[in-house]
């Protein structure tokens, strides 16, 4: 073949070569173009539409609020905060009613909706778009359910909750625990004690709960069955206490002072000693123990009688060798906190002695104090193990 056809041949079948290469790449850039315009619609769609869920969300849920309630039970739990605190949410509140439980209405609702206690709430209407705690979710609405004690049982149309409290005590025994703490603690606790009766220990009705219960000891407190509506009763009594067969919670651990009624002895009644060097004036101040002691929000201990003695003195000297104190200042406790649920907190710090008393051997863990053996006075942040021994 001529050589020039040859050349013009080559050239043009190049030509055809970039020219398809060219339309190849155009027809790729052009889909991709397609998918990306696809993909921004598509995009810009799902935008508009989280958008619109957002704005939606935004919005006040609309809602119908129902209140059902004993308007008979002026001491049960108050809705009314409930009620303003949902009225305070993002809601629009379309339509609000108030019916008794007991009324048809309120029957209706009570079966719709299994209500058990009342007062309570329901709302319905926008319930997905609406959610505060407490709220149960049932059928078509939301329930509050979270109701404290005292309330309407729906079913019974009892009032449960409303706790009648007997203080069993002995009024002739001035030095006694009167029990008024642990009191404030139940009713601190939220127990809404109903009625208060002092049952003395020679009344009739005293002479029955002893005899009915099987009671060893005043003062002692008896609630009724109505206790157990409390959540905190149910799950912290049986640390203090049993529930009978009745239903009744009766206290079972000891409040010293009390009076046995096995020996009619009062039991509690705790002397203390402090034995000090007057020597050493950096040592810590002894009388810090009973602070601590006498506390209601510590060990509650009652003490009667003090006396104090320094080491150079013949009870001093006596005391030190009965009880091998090695470490002063000391304090020793008579037998009697012996009785005390607490004593066994105080084991840590005190030792038991033979004739039940206890005596304080954790001074380095109070402050400075005199090391006897050798004569040398310890200061709380120079402790060694040593010193620490008895």
């Amino acid at each position: 073949m001529d050589p020039e056809k040859k050349r013009l041949k080559k050239i043009i079948s190049k030509n055809i070569n970039f020219e398809n290469i060219f339309i190849g790449i155009t027809v790729i850039l052009g889909i991709i173009i397609v998918i990306n315009i696809v993909l921004t619609a598509n995009l810009n769609k799902d935008l508009k539409k989280s958008s619109e869920i957002f704005q939606e969300k935004l919005k006040p849920a609309k809602i119908e609020l129902i209140v059902v309630k004993n308007s008979k039970c002026a001491d049960c739990f108050d809705i009314s905060t409930i009620v303003s605190h949902i009225k305070n949410a993002n809601v629009n509140i379309t339509k609000q009613t108030m019916h008794e439980f007991d009324s048809k209405e309120g029957k209706a609702l009570v079966s719709k909706y299994k209500i058990e206690k009342v007062p309570t709430v329901v709302i319905t209407g926008e319930i997905d778009k609406f959610n505060i705690q407490g709220l149960e979710k049932r059928e078509n609405a939301l329930l509050f359910t979270q109701i404290n004690p005292p309330y309407t049982n729906a079913a019974t149309g009892k009032i449960d909750g409303r706790v009648t409290l007997y203080l069993l005590k002995d009024s002739t025994c001035e030095k006694c625990n009167d029990l008024s703490t642990l009191i404030l603690q139940i009713k601190g606790a939220g127990v809404k004690i109903y009625e208060e009766k002092n049952a003395e220990l020679s009344s009739n009705e005293g002479k029955e709960l002893i005899s009915k219960y099987n009671i060893g000891f005043v003062p002692s407190l008896v609630l009724s069955k109505d206790a157990a509506a409390y959540e905190v009763i149910q799950s912290a009594w049986p640390q203090v206490g049993s529930r009978e067969n009745d239903g009744s919670y009766v206290l079972r651990t000891i409040y010293p002072p009390f009076i046995n009624l096995t020996t009619n002895q009062l039991r509690g009644i705790v002397n203390i000693i402090y034995l000090t060097d007057k020597s050493c004036v950096e040592c810590y101040d002894v009388n810090q123990h009973k602070e601590i002691l006498t506390s209601q929000q510590s060990f509650a201990v009652r003490i009667d009688k003090e006396e104090s003695y320094d080491i150079i003195d013949a009870k001093g000297k006596e005391l030190v060798a009965r009880y091998n104190i090695k470490l002063v200042p000391a304090t020793i406790l008579s037998s009697e906190i012996g009785v005390y649920p607490t004593s066994r907190i105080l084991r840590q710090f005190f030792s038991v002695e033979n004739d039940g008393s206890y005596v304080f051997r954790q001074l380095q863990a109070v402050g400075t104090y005199k090391d006897l053996a050798t004569n040398k006075v310890v200061k709380a942040q120079q402790q060694t193990p040593q010193t620490q021994e008895q």
